[in-house]
């Protein structure tokens, strides 16, 4: 039995490609939040992949790009938050991978038909964040930018006070 490939796109998608594929996703699932919440890019990340031992010797490269939630989510409307975002991943036909329902910290992650990983997630302090992960690809030559990853802390604490989502009941 030949070894396990990589999942996802042909090596033909590169990082540049890859990073644009993730921006996309990453618009697509705010557009379809109503509301539309306030936010910010967050610091990309891209790198190289090494494969499980045994398995594809091929080293891939990856991207990850983010959103960081500057509206301030109450913890009884984040459900409604991440059912908004579950809703929408699932009329596209991508797979719900994770679920977490608990009430101060949900979230919910997804994959692409194409090997994309996507994920809703809450942190302590109430601070959300989007995220949308490439699969292994090609390396570029030029590689994507990487605009305010200069050493870029935690995500920010929401301070946009929105009617609904920000209300306490």
């Amino acid at each position: 039995m030949p070894p396990a490939r990589w999942p996802g796109p042909a090596p033909a998608v590169d990082q540049l490609e890859a990073a644009e594929r993730c921006e996309t996703l990453l618009q697509d699932t705010l557009d379809a939040v109503r509301p539309a919440p306030v936010w910010q890019g967050a610091a990309p990340r891209a790198g190289a992949r090494l494969s499980l031992p045994g398995r594809d010797p091929d080293l891939r490269w990856y991207v990850t790009r983010g959103r960081d939630i500057l509206t301030i989510v109450s913890a009884v409307r984040r459900a409604a938050l991440v059912d908004a975002v579950e809703r929408h991943w699932r009329q596209r036909g991508w797979t719900i991978t994770s679920l977490n329902a608990g009430r101060s910290r949900p979230g919910v992650a997804a994959a692409t038909l194409d090997g994309y990983q996507l994920a809703l997630t809450f942190g302590e302090l109430g601070e959300a964040g989007l995220t949308a992960s490439s699969p292994g690809v090609a390396r570029s030559e030029r590689l994507p930018s990487l605009q305010g990853a200069g050493g870029r802390g935690p995500a920010p604490l929401p301070n946009v006070c929105c009617p609904y989502w920000s209300a306490m009941v």
